[in-house]
């Protein structure tokens, strides 16, 4: 591994470490480039990350970020973490259940001079919405949202 990928896996771990889990988002400008873009959203720019960064804490106040592991080819990070947090704010339409959450992620980061100019990743955001109660399983009771389940056929058909 290079000096400039053992550089950039650290700046990617701080950023989660000091401004995802704190909260602390007057010091995105150590870590986002002004021309800062999140390609598969709306979100662009230090200022509309600002804005993300804050919903998540309003939503789970105590929440905190925990980096799993990383790799790094280039100018590209890879970051794994875990996210736990207490949902104790209105989050996307949803009133707060007080419920403990566990998100598991992974960030895809482009590091150029020293910032970060590129997010993207995904996260298992449906297993946190069923710890929240917010979609079930079928036979979950209540109303469930879906009848699939893990490991069914799509659409419910067995080819014989």
């Amino acid at each position: 591994m290079t000096s400039e990928e053992s550089q950039n896996k650290l700046l990617a771990r701080r950023f989660l470490e000091e401004v995802a889990s704190t909260g602390d988002v007057d010091r995105l400008p150590e870590f986002l480039a002004p021309d800062f873009v999140v390609p598969h959203s709306n979100i662009s720019g230090i200022e509309g990350f600002r804005d993300h960064v804050l919903e998540f804490h309003r939503c789970y106040p105590d929440l905190a970020v925990t980096v799993e592991g990383q790799v790094a080819e280039g100018d590209m990070v890879v970051t794994w973490w875990t996210l736990r947090g207490t949902h104790l704010g209105e989050f996307g339409g949803v009133p707060p259940t007080r419920k403990q959450i566990t998100l598991r992620g992974v960030n895809v980061q482009k590091i150029r001079d020293g910032r970060i100019v590129e997010h993207s990743g995904g996260s298992n955001s449906l297993e946190a919405l069923l710890e929240l109660g917010v979609v079930r399983w079928a036979g979950g009771g209540g109303g469930a949202t879906t009848t699939a389940q893990p490991g069914d056929a799509p659409n419910g058909v067995v080819e014989e």
